[in-house]
């Protein structure tokens, strides 16, 4: 694996070697190969629940996992998702990575077992809606999603994510287009909101744009055959 300097220091530099250890015994051509170009470093191919066995002989550290971040590896990038404390992450950090991330496998991970773990996480979508680096519209959404799926009540950010639906969805990126169905899925299980949500898809699915009616068929079928929250 490619060397990568840090400042001295025996403990983390023994961790970090125990990890690209395990990390090569894990890894695995043909998965590799299957991802195709990705814009990591390097991919070893390994699979996620792997990844998690690995991370889980580790406790949470700040500083192993921006080491681990900082490699560029598919792997490490992951394992360091894992790995941050989330006690001790701020919505500065949360800009940070997401402005770092080159793939959009980093933001969903990202999203389901870091982000929406954090205390304040539901404050962070609007800063993420601001922030003007190439994922964070999609982390935006995806962290809004991730938010509603644990949350048993709306959330202060809906009215801003679904006024903005519509103009985030013609700028034609099809992983932006996922989040914004995931999003969509998620708001439109809380009785409250299907109406609103079943009139903005209504309204999708007269567009002329293919990826806007196939984001309405989407939310159509998951919201009308899904179990609702009060």
């Amino acid at each position: 694996m490619e060397h990568v300097f840090f400042p001295f220091d025996a403990e983390l530099k023994n961790e970090l070697d125990q990890i690209k250890l395990a990390i090569q015994g894990e890894q695995n051509g043909i998965g590799s190969r299957s991802m195709g170009a990705m814009a990591y470093k390097k991919n070893y191919g390994v699979p996620y629940p792997s990844l998690r066995r690995i991370a889980a002989n580790y406790q949470p550290d700040a500083k192993l996992a921006n080491c681990l971040w900082n490699i560029g590896y598919r792997e490490t990038m992951l394992l360091a998702l894992l790995l941050f404390p989330k006690d001790a992450m701020a919505e500065s950090d949360v800009q940070r990575l997401t402005a770092e991330m080159k793939e959009m496998e980093l933001a969903e991970f990202a999203c389901r077992d870091l982000f929406c773990l954090l205390p304040g996480a539901e404050n962070y979508v609007q800063g993420l809606l601001a922030q003007g680096a190439d994922f964070s519209l999609e982390v935006a959404y995806l962290l809004a999603a991730r938010l509603l799926e644990r949350s048993d009540r709306p959330l202060a950010f809906v009215t801003v994510l679904t006024d903005r639906v519509e103009a985030d969805l013609l700028l034609g990126k099809a992983s932006l287009a996922k989040a914004i169905s995931n999003f969509l899925k998620q708001l439109g299980l809380f009785n409250k909101h299907t109406a609103q949500v079943m009139a903005v898809v209504d309204h999708l699915s007269k567009s002329d744009n293919m990826q806007l009616r196939w984001v309405a068929e989407e939310v159509r079928t998951e919201v009308e055959y899904s179990n609702h929250k009060d």
